[in-house]
């Protein structure tokens, strides 16, 4: 199906090698779901939420964004210097966050009203390294369009998660599985990232490789992606963290584990698919702007594909949503199915929207975009604060979120198209 819809195309075969990995990735961990669900109870899922929100807050800052800027240099040692830039700012980054949780781990535990999550947050720091590292071997990866490599370390990493995840749960240690399956994980997609991009011999990992005053220059030179991007990212990830933290604060941790498993749930076709467009289109995208091609036909093509490979499953879902989990992941589920349907689409229109959200700092606008997307978030929040604390009820909080999304990523969409066709003129 997705092979019919897409261009055949370098741009077709590109997205569906990546496709191919995350779907392999990704179904490996929904088919397992409903074994999990009963192999941990739902607080254990609230702990998962938790670790991988706060893993996510510091991963769009651990490398300083300055990893998106890999595929843009014509200079392949530009190139580098900013992969080993990247590492860099990791290792800074998560090291500090050591030490920070190291003091309030079990602060930050209570103040999220989840004290089971004191000890697994001591993990989120050396977590978010082993994601920054692997980012910036990622993207100098798409820059050299080994995309086979991308998708086998996806699927190494899926293994892993699971087979742990499973095994610690049929096991006699009395620890959370979930989160240590999540660990081994990011290990991993980590080493058989690091191996297979040194097996290439396209960049040395060696000190002598190492220009400190290049690093400075390219640093200053791609200042807005920290600045602008970076704040940009860490402003959308706060308010995806923020409706996690508020949730978990104000009503019971079984809320948040049966949001965390919605939203995992819905968002796997985004990762299963969603990204694999992302990385593609990023890399056509930077290139036809480098030749002075047009981008907009890319652009459209991208949407409408996105769009008709992904109606059909939200559609189902908004149907038979609360029936699905419940007979799926067990009765005690069925609520998540409720958040689900409420969510559904408000979700298809992030899907659509989401693989080309690299345009505006690929087109240098990520300013103007920086700003339209706070009052996406502040929509966000705003509606799940008002039905956390104005009507004390969950679901109508969801229904104000999804409602108010539907409209402010339809704006976003007609935003994107603005944007190509006055690069294009």
């Amino acid at each position: 199906m997705l092979k019919r819809l897409l261009p055949q195309t370098g741009f077709a075969r590109n997205v569906l090698t990546l496709f191919t990995g995350a779907s392999i990735a990704q179904a490996i961990p929904i088919l397992i779901s409903p074994i999990l669900t009963r192999l941990y109870p739902v607080s254990d899922f609230a702990v998962l939420t938790l670790i991988t929100t706060l893993i996510s807050l510091l991963g769009v800052i651990v490398c300083g964004r300055y990893e998106i800027a890999i595929g843009l240099p014509s200079d392949e040692n530009d190139a580098k210097q900013l992969v080993y830039l990247s590492i860099l700012i990791s290792i800074s980054v998560s090291t500090v966050a050591m030490v920070l949780v190291l003091f309030f781990n079990e602060s930050i535990a209570d103040l999220l009203n989840n004290h089971n999550a004191a000890s697994y947050i001591l993990f989120v720091p050396l977590i978010s390294l082993m994601y920054g590292l692997n980012q910036a071997l990622t993207y100098w990866n798409i820059r050299k369009r080994n995309y086979y490599l991308i998708s086998r370390t996806r699927v190494g990493q899926s293994v892993s998660n699971s087979l742990t995840s499973l095994s610690l749960g049929y096991s006699i240690f009395r620890i959370n599985g979930l989160v240590i399956g999540n660990m081994l994980g990011h290990l991993s997609i980590l080493i058989l990232t690091y191996f297979g991009t040194k097996g290439r011999a396209e960049i040395s990992f060696s000190k002598n490789d190492l220009n400190i005053e290049k690093l400075k220059h390219l640093a200053r030179k791609y200042s807005d992606l920290p600045l602008v991007n970076g704040l940009h990212a860490f402003t959308d990830m706060l308010q995806v963290t923020g409706v996690i933290f508020v949730i978990s604060a104000v009503f019971e941790s079984v809320t948040t584990g049966l949001y965390g498993l919605t939203m995992r749930i819905l968002q796997a076709p985004l990762t299963m698919i969603g990204t694999s467009f992302s990385i593609v289109f990023y890399k056509e995208a930077s290139e036809k702007v480098a030749n002075n091609q047009k981008i907009t036909k890319l652009l459209r093509t991208t949407i409408l594909t996105l769009a008709a490979i992904s109606f059909p499953v939200f559609l189902v879902i908004m149907i038979i949503g609360p029936d699905l989990f419940a007979f799926v992941f067990g009765e005690s589920w069925r609520d998540a199915g409720v958040y689900a349907r409420i969510l559904s689409p408000y979700l298809f229109m992030n899907f659509i929207s989401s693989p080309v959200s690299h345009l505006p700092v690929i087109l240098n606008k990520q300013r103007e975009f920086f700003l339209l997307s706070l009052v996406g978030n502040i929509l966000v929040l705003a509606g799940i604060l008002i039905g956390a604390f104005v009507y004390s009820d969950f679901q109508i909080g969801l229904i104000i979120v999804s409602i108010s999304q539907v409209l402010y990523t339809g704006f976003v969409l007609y935003y994107f198209y603005s944007i190509s066709r006055n690069y294009n003129d």
